[in-house]
Formats: C-alpha cells, structure tokens, sequence
C-alpha cells in the first residue's frame, strides 16, 4: 500500500493534475534539481558561472523536501568547480534525488569560457551535458493494488535514459550587477529507439542581483531577483536578500518565492571556517499541503582547494589585447 500511495503522490504532483501519457512521464519527471543555495552556488543552477570565481571548490548539498511526510522528496548532489586553465571553467554534477518509489540519477559535465570584456566587467557563456535516468523501484510492481497491465508503471521500473543539455550565460559588472540566464534541458532526448515528446517545454532560468558593501561594518548586502518557467508549471519568482558579515565568514539570507503553484519563505544561516563552509536554510510553504509537512531542509558544505586560473580578455589576430591592459 505504502509504493502505491507514494506513486499516487508522486503522480500527481509531477503532472500537476494532467493525464499521464507514456511519453510524458519521463518529460514531467524532468525537472531541473531544486536548490535554495542557488545565490551562493550559482554553478548548480547555471552551466556558465563555472569557475567564475576562479576558486577550486568541491560542493555537497543535501535537500529533504517536506520533512516528515512519508516518501518525501529527497536530493543529494555532488558538485566540483573550477578554473584549470586561463579563461576555462570546468566542473561535474552528480544528482541523486528519490520520491517514493520513484527515482531521478543525474551525472552532469560543466563547461565554460570566462573572460574579461573590460577591466570591470567579466562574463561567461557555459554548457553543459547530462546522461539523466529515471526509475522506479521494483517495490512499485510488488505491490498488491499493481495492475500487470500497467504498462507505464512497467516500463518505468526498467528505467528511462536521457542526454540532456543546458546552456547558460552569466556576467559581473564591476563586482556590483550580477546576471545569469539559464536554459535548462535546451536538449533532451532519449537514449533508446523510442520517440521523445515532441511537445517539449520551454524552460528558462533568470537571475538579477545587486551587491552592495559596506566596508565599516565589514559586510556585504545582496537582493536578488531570480524567475524561472520550469516544465508546465507557470512563472515562479524568488526575492532574495543574502548578508554576507566580517569579510564572508557570516551568511545570513532570506527568500519569498511566489507563483500560481506554489508560495513559501525560506530562512538562511552560514558560516565560513578557513576553506570551509557550511550554509542551513529551512522553508515553510504557504499551502494547505504545508499541514502535512515540517517544512523543507537543506544543507550545503563546500570545502575550497585553492585559486584557479585567471580569466583574461579575448586576443584578437594579432596576440594583442582587444581591449587595453589585463591585470590578473
């Protein structure tokens, strides 16, 4: 009864109420992973800010979305980030998240190309390839209720195969204006003989910050706009404010996300201990679904390996500079 009641759940909610086709349900399970650190670790969410900050970093999160309901949703992902070589940034995801019975793997490679277009501002096209899987565990087919006729559900246990493809852009301007455009899934396709949907989604990822320092308190202050149109859902906004206190060893953040699916605030607390840091956020969403939960939870600890390669702007033909001096 428990692997039905969870595909149920699961069904429902990734479908928000539609039919489910064959085709669909691997294209309504496709959504990109759910992160509240996104303000702090934009390279989860954006191919193009990899290796921007021209720090070496390993990244794990941990996510449990509405603690204390049976089959919840939880995300574990591994991340790495880094500049080996002038103007290249280069990373890897590992994405494991399961929901019920039903299963997401994600193994991602980053890619990008950072450069100077000025001595202010630094920008970044990035892309990226995912072999993304989904499954569902054979609890799913043992279960009393199942029909054997179910070919969905039949199907769905074996496992579906995709490659995946996300393009993004992300710029600096003069360590104040933050920008970062995302199109995530910009490619999926199946890894087998049969037909992908052809009526995919258009999905879209946007983010505006504004930083602000204030150096007689030692602290930094940074709203931030993010809106994306993920799958069939509408257009979601995040207003964020993230402080960063005594030169980055302090975080504390606060957001409001609302759209026609969903409505909820987060809290954020951090810390920065030499190469490492560790940031806590916790969520609470305004639903009537919320009575049924404690909330979401999620964890991130990053441990930095050291400076990468600077970013430096274009050459033109002649191994001249395109625009003035670099400094590094």
């Amino acid at each position: 009864m428990k692997s039905i009641n969870s595909i149920i759940i699961f069904v429902v909610l990734v479908t928000l109420g539609q039919s489910i086709k064959a085709q669909d349900y691997a294209v309504a399970l496709k959504t990109p992973a759910v992160y509240n650190h996104y303000t702090l670790n934009p390279f989860l969410i954006n191919p193009a800010h990899t290796g921007f900050e021209k720090i070496n970093r390993i990244v794990f999160n941990f996510r449990n979305h509405w603690a204390g309901f049976e089959g919840s949703p939880k995300g574990l992902t591994l991340g790495i980030n880094g500049s080996p070589a002038e103007n290249m940034g280069l990373g890897g995801i590992i994405y494991s998240e399961n929901f019920g019975v039903a299963n997401r793997f994600t193994g991602q490679v980053n890619y990008a190309y950072n450069f100077k277009a000025t001595e202010t501002t630094k920008m970044s096209l990035g892309l990226s390839g995912s072999y993304i899987q989904y499954s569902l565990d054979n609890e799913a087919i043992t279960d009393g209720l199942h029909q054997a006729s179910d070919g969905i559900i039949n199907a769905a246990v074996n496992g579906e195969n995709f490659f995946g493809a996300d393009l993004g852009f992300w710029a600096d301007f003069s360590d104040k204006f933050r920008i970062g455009i995302t199109l995530p899934q910009l490619v999926l396709s199946r890894l087998d003989n049969k037909k992908s949907d052809e009526n995919k989604p258009f999905n879209f990822i946007g983010f505006l910050g504004v930083k602000w320092n204030v150096p007689s308190y030692r602290m930094s202050i940074e709203p931030s706009v993010c809106v994306r149109k993920i799958s069939d859902v509408p257009f979601g906004t995040d207003l964020n404010v993230v402080a960063n206190m005594l030169d980055d060893r302090l975080f504390a953040g606060f957001t409001y996300s609302f759209g026609p699916s969903d409505s909820r605030v987060s809290f954020l607390g951090g810390v920065r201990v030499e190469q490492f840091r560790f940031y806590y956020s916790y969520d609470q969403s305004y639903q009537s679904f919320q009575s049924f939960n404690n909330g979401s939870h999620e964890l991130t600890l990053s441990f930095d390996l050291g400076k990468g390669k600077q970013m430096s702007k274009p050459k033109m033909n002649n191994g001249e500079e395109s625009i003035g001096d670099v400094k590094n």
